[in-house]
C-alpha cells in the first residue's frame, strides 16, 4: 500500500463560473454542472487528529541521533546489549542546560505562589519578603549575566587560538619556516601578514593586518605585535622573498569546528540563562506589585498568566535537557555504538543504532502540516486490510525523521510504528490503517471537508440562499476532523445549509 500525499479535494471557485456580485448561477455557461447536495451546517463534538495509511515490514535498525549538538559525556550501551524501551543510552554534557530547567521550576514555583498569596491576600510582612526576593532575583540576574559572558569570552578567546600557525606563502623556500606561540588577547578576527627584509644590520621581519610593525628575524620567540603572540623563524638566513600568514582564527586548523561548536554552544547557553534569570526578575517584580494592590480580577488573571509563561519557560528548558539524552523508543538490542566520549555530537548524525524485539513495524509518511500533529511515543490504534475494521492493534510511534522525503512532489517525513504486543496474525506487506488521536473538541460548528472551497488563499463556502440559489460566503476554518468534518470558526451560523461537492 503507498501512502497519497495529495491534498484533499477542494473545489474551484473558477471551476463552477459564480457571479460574486448576485451569487447566482452563470448556468448557460457552464458546459458541466458541478455534483452536489446542500448538506447542514451542525454543532457536534469534533476528534481532531491524524488518519493514514501504511504497510506492515519486518523489523529494521533503528538510527538514533541528537536533536542538539554538544560534547558526548556519557556512554551506557555497548553493542549487544539488550536495553528497555526509555533506558538513557547516550548522553551530552547538559550541565547547563540542567541549571536552566532548575531556574525555569524556582520561576514556576515562584510565579504559583504569587498566585497562592494574591488570592489569599498580601501582608506588609509578605510585601517585605516580596521586596527581598525581588533583589536577589536582580542580584542573580547580574550573576548570571557575567558568569555567561565569561564563559562566552573564554570560548571564543579559545576558538581565535586554536590550532595557531605561520602559513607559508606559495613561493616560499624550501626548509624556511615559521612558528606562532603565545595567546592571542585582542577580541579581532583577523591575520597577520609577515614578510622578511634586509637591513645592513641583518634580517628584519615586518606585520601588517591586525597589527603593523617588524622585529629581528631569529630562532628564538620575537613579539609579534601587542596582544600575546610570538614568532621566531626556522633560520636567521630566511630569504627575503619568504612570507607567512597568521589567521585568527585558523579555520584549517584541527580542532577548529569543535570550538566554533563550543562558542555556539556557549552563546545559546548565555542567552538561555539570562532569559531565565530576567524572567525569574519579571516574576519577582510582578509578584510585589500584585502585593501591593487589591486582588482585582485582572490581577489575578496576570499572575495567571505569570505562571503560564514560567511553565511553558520551563518546557523550553526540559525540551532541551530531554534532547541532551538519547533512550531508546523501543525494547531491543544494541547492534552499533558510534560515538566516543568528549566527542562533539552533530544534530542528526547516527551515534547508536538498535533492533527491536518486536518482528514488525509499520511505516507510513505524513505531509508536512499532519506531522505537526504527532510526536514520539503518541498512541497508535491500527487497522489491517486482512482483518477488517473491528479487529484493532494497538501501537506507538517510535521515530519521526527530521528530514522529508519528496513523494510526488510534495515533501513527506516518514514515521515509524512499533506494535505494543506480539500478534502471529501480524506479517509483512499488509497494509495497515493508521489513526492518531488528537484534541477532543466539544459543541463546535462543523460542515464536510469536501464543502470547503479554496480560492487565492481564501475560504469559502456555497450557501443556499433564501431564493434557494448557491450564494458564495466567505468563512474561517479550524481543525479537521477524523470523521472528515471541518471547524467552522466564523462566516456560518448552525442550521445554514451549504453545498457538499461529490469531487465527480
Amino acid at each position: 500500500m503507498t501512502k497519497n500525499l495529495s491534498k484533499p479535494i477542494i473545489v474551484s471557485v473558477a471551476g463552477i463560473l459564480l457571479v460574486l456580485g448576485t451569487g447566482a448561477y452563470a448556468e448557460t455557461k457552464l458546459q458541466k454542472k458541478p455534483n452536489y447536495d446542500y448538506v447542514e451546517a451542525k454543532q457536534e463534538n469534533l476528534q481532531t487528529g491524524v488518519k493514514t495509511d501504511g504497510t506492515v515490514k519486518a523489523a529494521e535498525n533503528l538510527s538514533l541521533s541528537f536533536q542538539k549538538g554538544g560534547q558526548i559525556s556519557v556512554i551506557k550501551v555497548k553493542v549487544g546489549d539488550k536495553v528497555k524501551k526509555g533506558t538513557a543510552l547516550i548522553s551530552l554534557d547538559a550541565k547547563d542546560s540542567l541549571a536552566a530547567v532548575n531556574q525555569a521550576n524556582a520561576a514556576v514555583s515562584a510565579a504559583q505562589a504569587s498566585y497562592n498569596k494574591l488570592l489569599n491576600g498580601a501582608t506588609n510582612a509578605d510585601a517585605e519578603v516580596a521586596e527581598v526576593a525581588l533583589t536577589n532575583a536582580k542580584q542573580t540576574l547580574e550573576n548570571t549575566t557575567q558568569q555567561q559572558q565569561t564563559l562566552v569570552d573564554n570560548a571564543y578567546k579559545n576558538l581565535l587560538n586554536a590550532g595557531l600557525a605561520a602559513t607559508p606563502g606559495s613561493g616560499n623556500s624550501a626548509g624556511a619556516a615559521a612558528f606562532v606561540s603565545g595567546s592571542y588577547t585582542g577580541t579581532q578576527q583577523g591575520s597577520y601578514t609577515v614578510s622578511v627584509y634586509a637591513t645592513g644590520s641583518g634580517l628584519r621581519f615586518r606585520y601588517s593586518g591586525l597589527e603593523d610593525g617588524d622585529g629581528i628575524v631569529d630562532i628564538t620567540p620575537q613579539p609579534l605585535g601587542k596582544k600575546g603572540l610570538f614568532i621566531q623563524f626556522s633560520s636567521t638566513s630566511v630569504p627575503t622573498n619568504n612570507t607567512w600568514t597568521v589567521n585568527l582564527p585558523n579555520t584549517q586548523g584541527v580542532g577548529y569546528t569543535s570550538y566554533l561548536t563550543a562558542y555556539q554552544a556557549a552563546q545559546q547557553n548565555q542567552q538561555s540563562a539570562v532569559n531565565a534569570a530576567q524572567n525569574a526578575v519579571n516574576s519577582a517584580q510582578a509578584a510585589l506589585d500584585l502585593k501591593k494592590s487589591a486582588a482585582r480580577p485582572e490581577d489575578l488573571q496576570a499572575a495567571q498568566a505569570q505562571i503560564s509563561s514560567a511553565r511553558a519557560l520551563l518546557q523550553l528548558a526540559q525540551n532541551s535537557y530531554t534532547n541532551s539524552i538519547i533512550t531508546a523508543p523501543i525494547d531491543g538490542v544494541i547492534t552499533s555504538v558510534d560515538a566516543k566520549i568528549g566527542e562533539t555530537a552533530t544534530v542528526g548524525k547516527s551515534v547508536v543504532s538498535m533492533i527491536s524485539d518486536q518482528q514488525f513495524q509499520v511505516e507510513t509518511y505524513l505531509s508536512e502540516n499532519e506531522v505537526g500533529q504527532v510526536k514520539p511515543d503518541d498512541t497508535v490504534k491500527i487497522t489491517l486490510d486482512a482483518y477488517g475494521d473491528q479487529t484493532v492493534f494497538d501501537a506507538s510511534i517510535i521515530t519521526i525523521d527530521p528530514a522529508a522525503t519528496i513523494i510526488n512532489g510534495i515533501p513527506a517525513y516518514k514515521l515509524t510504528l512499533q506494535f505494543t504486543q506480539e500478534d502471529n496474525r501480524i506479517k509483512a506487506g499488509m497494509g495497515a490503517n493508521i489513526i492518531v488521536a488528537g484534541q477532543q473538541k466539544s459543541n463546535i460548528l462543523t460542515i464536510p471537508q469536501n464543502s470547503i472551497i479554496k480560492q487565492n488563499d481564501q475560504t469559502f463556502v456555497l450557501v443556499k440562499n433564501q431564493q434557494g440559489q448557491p450564494t458564495l460566503t466567505a468563512v474561517q476554518t479550524g481543525s479537521l476532523g477524523l470523521n472528515g468534518r471541518e471547524e467552522i470558526l466564523s462566516g456560518l451560523a448552525q442550521g445554514q445549509l451549504v453545498a457538499s461537492f461529490s469531487g465527480k
